[in-house]
């Protein structure tokens, strides 16, 4: 290691040393514990691969903007995230209420029970299960997620691919 490297490393050290915990505790204002970890050694390891001179952009300025921007950009990705999930869920549950009056009606009849009983018995191993639960057994979500070991992203997520293909199923025949 050249004379150069070794006081770029030493040089870096020292920031890093002087500087970690107060970035972390600064980005565990806003996010949790192990991602603010993760934010403030993502900015050390991209400054360090940067190959700037650590003296360039040794400033707590610069730092504390970086992780600042980080922490943004994070809260923005689990904003997006969750309004996803969100979504998806009140799509699943209008798709349930669109169709349920029309199953529930086809069910009073024998014949269109029977058919019906068929149709889920030939979905998916999972998707069957998720379905029955739901619809004949009358479980919510979080509840068979509960007792499957499933997220209630996956159950759900189920459950619309099962109303959906039961819906293409009954209304082909």
């Amino acid at each position: 290691m050249s004379k150069q490297e070794k006081d770029r490393l030493d040089t870096f050290k020292r920031l890093y040393e002087a500087n970690v915990s107060l970035l972390v505790r600064f980005a565990r204002r806003f996010i949790l514990s192990e991602t603010a970890e993760d934010i403030v050694q993502d900015v050390f390891l991209e400054l360090w691969e940067s190959r700037k001179a650590v003296d360039e952009v040794s400033s707590k300025a610069y730092l504390f903007t970086a992780v600042k921007n980080r922490c943004i950009n994070h809260l923005k990705h689990e904003q997006v995230k969750l309004l996803y999930e969100h979504t998806a869920q009140i799509e699943n549950r209008l798709l349930g209420l669109d169709y349920y009056d029309s199953i529930e009606k086809l069910m009073i009849e024998t014949e269109d029970r029977q058919r019906i009983h068929k149709q889920i018995d030939l979905l998916p191993n999972k998707c069957r299960r998720i379905v029955k639960l739901s619809y004949l057994e009358d479980m919510n979500s979080s509840d068979i997620a509960e007792l499957l070991h499933l997220s209630i992203r996956t159950v759900e997520h189920q459950l619309y691919l099962g109303i959906k293909t039961l819906r293409e199923k009954l209304r082909n025949k």
